[in-house]
């Protein structure tokens, strides 16, 4: 994944990851179980030690499912990714999620141009009538 791009420059923590990626620690184990994300290197102790690599794929996961794709979608784009299908079928995953995306997005709009012109004529109904001069 390429963006959006976590920086660090030693490996973190499942927190600290968490923190940089404004996500929970549920989430990230959540996405490493679904095989969504790849389970990180362990430090000495054992604890998860996420590096840039392990970041830059979770920053990508979160952007993903920020635009709206399913667990499943993502499940499909990681295993497609692991298996090594190349960047033409990855970028065909990409663009019909893309297509999807400016769908909701068209919807979206439609439905805020409609709140507008209700919010408006709410603001019609409640506004004091306008006193003219009787000159």
């Amino acid at each position: 994944m390429l963006l959006p791009e976590v920086r660090t420059a030693e490996p973190v923590t499942i927190s600290a990851a968490a923190e940089l990626l404004g996500i929970t620690v549920d989430t990230i184990r959540y996405y490493e179980k679904e095989g969504i994300a790849p389970a990180p290197p362990r430090g000495p102790g054992g604890w998860r030690r996420y590096d840039a690599g392990s970041l830059s794929w979770l920053a990508g996961v979160v952007m993903l499912r920020g635009t709206g794709m399913s667990v499943q979608e993502m499940r499909t784009f990681a295993a497609a990714y692991h298996a090594g299908a190349d960047e033409h079928e990855r970028l065909a995953l990409l663009e019909a999620h893309h297509v999807v995306v400016l769908e909701r997005q068209a919807e979206l709009h439609r439905h805020l141009v409609a709140l507008e012109r209700k919010i408006e004529s709410y603001r019609s109904a409640v506004a004091p009538p306008v006193q003219r001069d009787a000159t």
